[in-house]
Formats: structure tokens, C-alpha cells, sequence
């Protein structure tokens, strides 16, 4: 291949990135660092957004149970219309007959009251379908009011929407930790990306570069045709893993848009590099508290228990009495047609006090209190688990931390001894004392240094910000601590 050939190809690799540049000067980029991407993630993130709504909901709800407490008035109105009128039998006479003692009447007396009585108490063996009472149409209005006295239930649910509330709000938290720790993430691959595509690209540039001059050098006869087609088989195998690394770079953009809630199509432009995380490793203080104070699960977990521990109360407190005030005020009105105007309403009102002790239920009461307790116990079983499990994924993302900067500073090492023996194997080519095989063996060293070493960085930064995950709080720079 001649050095023009080389040269087209060499502008067609890098026509892929120009053309994405040329679209995001086309479409407005959005130039984020770390900072502005968290600041959009905890404003646009739909889960927040969603965690924030249910804080809202949780608030409404206690407003609810608080409602419980004050009277429930309530406007009835009904209309019932008899298809079959009751039927009414007075064996005993309706007051007349064996009640009635016959010396205090006189006998005309009697006679009339015994009249009176069978026609207010027929006999249906004799009389046949005895009286029907009421009429067809009944019109009810009216107002009903219960007021609680005393319901402890009531009180102790009051108190569970408080926990309910401190519950959401800490969920709501949870999901800006776990959203932090998804963004930093997601923004420490994309820059891997990117620079491992820098990396590679500044690599195919050097090599096309060092393969011009193979190929003058074979055409002045200094050196042989093999050496020409191993420095472009060399080339040419850098191609797929330039294409690979902008794909990867494509993804992370994608997926720190979708973390940031906006516009897939909308192109990023991130500021800095893996490099300057490098510089800060020795700023950070990692510290060696694993009190799980401020971590998010812990809590959540001590406000379930909480609940679980009110509704173990609530089960209890269905042995105790309860006291309930009522007043009634009604119109009713009887009637066989729908002449309205016509109608006669009659008032109706009630007021009272209902007491209610409760006595017996079939064990029922008693065996959920029984399952209340189980719940208790194994909720604390769980916490003790749950504990070891995050001091035990502390301890992890301690070890990685610290093998991490371990890995950092041995890459720093590599990178420096690659790119000196890189020179030096070059130099050596250029005086016939090396061959081509060495100098591509020191550029893969080079390059897989560098690889490595930003590899490291990223490794770094993750378990960092996993760390940071389970503490609950974000690990500041020396400068930064408030001493």
C-alpha cells in the first residue's frame, strides 16, 4: 500500500469522528462536567421525580387519619316503594279483650268496646288477610354524625402515617444515592471511553506516521519488504478496536442521557479526563467508619420495623374498648302518590352513645398478635443479616479501593517504562540494531500501558463511588473536610 493509499484511509477512519462533529455543531451540544450531570439527574430523573410524589402521597395520608378523629357528617336520602304492603295481626286485641276486666264496664260498654276490637284485631283464622300497614312511597332526608370518643386504633394510626412519611422521605433519598452513584458511574465510563478511544486514534496517527517512514526507508533499500507489511498488518488491526471503542463511547453517552432524563438524540460534551482523577487519588481521605449510620437500607429498614412494631400495637389494642357519640336528624314522608306538594313530612332524631367491648372473636385477635410477634423477631434476625451483608460489601470496596491505587500507581510506572522503551527500540530500529517485531512489541506495550492505566483509574473511581453508595455520603477531598 502507498503512502497515498495509506493516507485516504487514514482520512475515512477519521471522517467517523469529524462526521460527529460536525452533527453536534449542527444540533447544540450540552457541555456537562460531573457536577452540572448530577445536578440534572437529581432534577430530571423521572425516579426521583417519582420518590418526591410519593413523599406527597405519604402526607396526604396522615392528613387522612388525622381526618378520622374529628365527626363524619354525612347527608342520607332514600326512596323505597312497597310492592306488597305489610301485613299485621293483634292476637290479643289490640289492648281490648283479656285485658279488660268487666266489672268496670257497663254492659253497653262492652258491647261497643268488643265491636271496636274486632275491627282493630281480626282473627285470620276467621278474618282472612288481617290489616296491611304503611303505604307504597317512603321518602327519607336526613342527617347522620359520628363523632369518636375513644378508639385507640385510630390514635396509633396516626402514628404509623408519621412513620410512613419518614419512610418515603428516606426511599426518596435512597433513590438520589443510587441515582448518584448510576450517573458517576456512568460518566467516569463514558470518559473511559473516550480516552481509550483518544488513546487508540493517537496511536493509529503515530503508527501511520512511523509506517511512512518504514515505507521510505524500504524504497531507499535500508530495510525489507517484510518490515513494510508488518507495520501495515499493525495498522490495520488497530481499525476495529478505534471502531469499538467510539460504539462504546456511544453507549455511555446514551446511558448517561437516560440517567440525566433528557433527550437521547441530544449529543454530550464532556469536560475533562480520566487524567485529572488521577491527580486527586492522593487528596482523598477513604475513611474507616463503618457505623452503616448513614446508610440508606439501615434506615429504611429501622422504619419498617417501626411500622411493624405499631401494627403489632394495633393488634393489641383490638382487646380494648371503644366509645362512639352519634346524633341522628330525619324527615320521612309516606305517601301513595307523587303529589308532592301534598306531602306531610314528619321529624325523626336520635342521639347517643354506643360502647363497644370486645369479648370474644374466635382466637382471632389473639393469633394475630401471635403473628405480630413472629414478624418482630424475624425482622430483627433479618437486620443482623443485612448489617454483616453491608459491612461485609464495605470491607470489599475497601480492598478494591486501596488494590485500585495500587494498580494507578503501577500503570503510572508501566506507562513512563513503555514509552522509554518505545524510544529506545526505535532508535535502535533507526541504526539496523532492532527489528520491526520489536518496535511493534514496544507500541503494544505503550498502548496496553495506557489502556491499563485509565482501566485502573476507572476500577478506582467505581469503587469509590460504590463505597460512597453503602456509607451514604460522599467521600470529599482533603480540602474540602471540614476539620
Amino acid at each position: 500500500m502507498n503512502p497515498k493509499m495509506l493516507m485516504m484511509l487514514l482520512v475515512m477512519l477519521l471522517s467517523l469522528n469529524g462526521l460527529n462533529v460536525a452533527n453536534a455543531q449542527q444540533t447544540d451540544s450540552l457541555h456537562i462536567d460531573l457536577n452540572s450531570a448530577l445536578e440534572i439527574a437529581l432534577s430530571e430523573n423521572p425516579t426521583v421525580k417519582v420518590a418526591d410524589m410519593e413523599i406527597k402521597k405519604k402526607e396526604y395520608a396522615k392528613k387522612s387519619a388525622y381526618g378520622a378523629l374529628f365527626p363524619q357528617m354525612d347527608v342520607i336520602g332514600s326512596y323505597q316503594r312497597a310492592i306488597k304492603r305489610q301485613t299485621v295481626y293483634f292476637d290479643e286485641g289490640f289492648g281490648f279483650g283479656g285485658d279488660i276486666d268487666p266489672n268496670d264496664y257497663t254492659p253497653e260498654e262492652l258491647k261497643i268496646l268488643e265491636v271496636f276490637g274486632k275491627m282493630m284485631s281480626p282473627d285470620p283464622e276467621s278474618s282472612g288477610d288481617g290489616i296491611q300497614m304503611g303505604r307504597f312511597n317512603v321518602w327519607t332526608a336526613g342527617l347522620n354524625v359520628n363523632m369518636p370518643l375513644v378508639v385507640p386504633s385510630l390514635w396509633k394510626n396516626i402514628q404509623m402515617s408519621e412513620v410512613d412519611i419518614r419512610l418515603a422521605m428516606e426511599q426518596a433519598r435512597a433513590s438520589r444515592i443510587d441515582l448518584i452513584n448510576q450517573v458517576k458511574k456512568a460518566y467516569f465510563s463514558l470518559l473511559l471511553a473516550q480516552d481509550s478511544y483518544n488513546v487508540l486514534k493517537l496511536t493509529y496517527e503515530t503508527d501511520s506516521l512511523n509506517l511512512v517512514n518504514i515505507k521510505n526507508r524500504y524504497n531507499q533499500g535500508i530495510v525489507a519488504e517484510y518490515d513494510v507489511v508488518t507495520a501495515e498488518v499493525r495498522l490495520k488491526s488497530l481499525i476495529p478496536n478505534i471502531l469499538q471503542a467510539e460504539n462504546m463511547r456511544k453507549i455511555a453517552e446514551l446511558q448517561l442521557n437516560m440517567l440525566m432524563g433528557i433527550d437521547g438524540d441530544l449529543p454530550l460534551k464532556v469536560t475533562g479526563s480520566l487524567d485529572e482523577y488521577e491527580a486527586t487519588i492522593s487528596n482523598i481521605i477513604i475513611p474507616a467508619d463503618t457505623s452503616l449510620l448513614q446508610n440508606s437500607d439501615i434506615k429504611q429498614f429501622d422504619l419498617q420495623a417501626q411500622q411493624a412494631k405499631n401494627a403489632y400495637e394495633i393488634q393489641k389494642l383490638q382487646y380494648a374498648p371503644s366509645l362512639v357519640t352519634s346524633f341522628n336528624w330525619t324527615y320521612m314522608s309516606q305517601n301513595n302518590d307523587f303529589r308532592f306538594s301534598d306531602y306531610r313530612w314528619d321529624p325523626y332524631s336520635t342521639i347517643g352513645i354506643t360502647l363497644q367491648i370486645p369479648l370474644f372473636s374466635g382466637g382471632q385477635r389473639y393469633h394475630n398478635v401471635k403473628q405480630s410477634e413472629i414478624q418482630l423477631h424475624q425482622l430483627g434476625e433479618q437486620r443482623k443479616n443485612l448489617e454483616r451483608s453491608l459491612k461485609l460489601s464495605i470491607k470489599n470496596n475497601f480492598d478494591l479501593i486501596n488494590k485500585n491505587i495500587e494498580q494507578v500507581i503501577a500503570s503510572q510506572s508501566s506507562v513512563e517504562l513503555a514509552r522509554r522503551g518505545h524510544e529506545i527500540t526505535l532508535k535502535r530500529y533507526e541504526t539496523g540494531m532492532g527489528t520491526i517485531v520489536d518496535v511493534n512489541a514496544a507500541a503494544l506495550a505503550v498502548l496496553n500501558a495506557e489502556l491499563q492505566n485509565r482501566n485502573a483509574i476507572y476500577d478506582y473511581l467505581a469503587a469509590k463511588a460504590d463505597l460512597e453508595k453503602v456509607i451514604g455520603y460522599e467521600i470529599a477531598p482533603i480540602e474540602d473536610i471540614n476539620w
